[in-house]
């Protein structure tokens, strides 16, 4: 099992959770980025860290990259 498959499994096991006890999807999602980056400042520079989120920000909208054409 890769380690996206392991956390993909717990996080849709937090959702469901969450929806039982009627937390919405952003919530859980919210503290499970702030979990991420607690984990990441523990292994990683700020400067990495800082990297990696802008790279989230950057990558949000859903659009043709033109250089990952084949």
């Amino acid at each position: 099992m890769s380690a996206y498959q392991m956390v993909s499994r717990h996080v849709e096991a937090a959702l469901a959770e969450a929806a039982k006890q009627s937390i919405a999807p952003d919530v859980v999602a919210t503290n499970l980025l702030a979990e991420a980056v607690r984990i990441l400042k523990q292994h990683r520079k700020p400067e990495d860290v800082r990297s990696a989120l802008h790279f989230a920000i950057d990558t949000l909208e859903d659009r043709d990259w033109e250089f990952m054409r084949p």
